[in-house]
């Protein structure tokens, strides 16, 4: 089952469970922020230098929080072999992603003056990631795992982005869709 903010024809981050009845738990506003901040905090190791990257890093070093459940997502559009072992592969337990968005939104919110001048205009950021929280406390209840995926398909009618920043949008990949490293699905390797 799939969960949506309500639209799903202009969703592009999708939070998927393998349950046979639906989270009862949904995203109030787009959860397309939660898509940036994992494509830009992915592309820290390329040396990306974005606010939501900085983030990420200020995220690792200071505040000693790992993305690493985050960071575990994948391309919905499996068109080979590769892409749907790897769709299968991001499946992950429920309660650790759970624990790291809660993590992330209280760090968000300790009044961290950096962390405060970097989230200008991503303030759904936390409220998202806590609404993730549900969703995944929802799961691990259940035992069921919870799998984070995309759709950047040229055909998908795109979602509402926020304010631009002086660093531009998320980084693309020659299709068009985030950065997700060597292979055309992302997450962790």
């Amino acid at each position: 089952m799939t969960a949506s903010p309500g639209n799903e024809s202009r969703q592009r981050f999708f939070v998927e469970f393998e349950a046979d009845e639906a989270c009862p738990a949904t995203f109030t506003g787009d959860p397309e922020i939660i898509l940036f901040f994992v494509s830009w905090a992915f592309s820290v190791r390329y040396g990306a230098d974005h606010e939501l990257a900085e983030i990420a890093k200020r995220l690792d070093h200071t505040h000693k929080i790992s993305l690493r459940p985050l960071l575990r997502y994948a391309d919905r559009d499996a068109s080979d072999d590769a892409d749907r072992r790897e769709l299968e592969r991001v499946w992950q337990d429920a309660a650790p992603l759970a624990e790291c968005c809660r993590q992330v939104a209280a760090a968000l919110d300790t009044g961290d003056e950096r962390l405060d001048e970097l989230l200008d205009g991503y303030e759904t950021l936390a409220p998202r990631l806590l609404e993730l929280a549900t969703m995944c406390d929802w799961a691990a209840e259940r035992s069921t795992r919870v799998r984070l995926t995309f759709d950047m398909s040229p055909d998908q009618p795109a979602a509402s982005h926020p304010a631009p920043h002086e660093h531009g949008a998320p980084p693309a990949s020659p299709s068009g869709g985030p950065e997700k490293g060597s292979s055309r699905n992302s997450g962790l390797r």
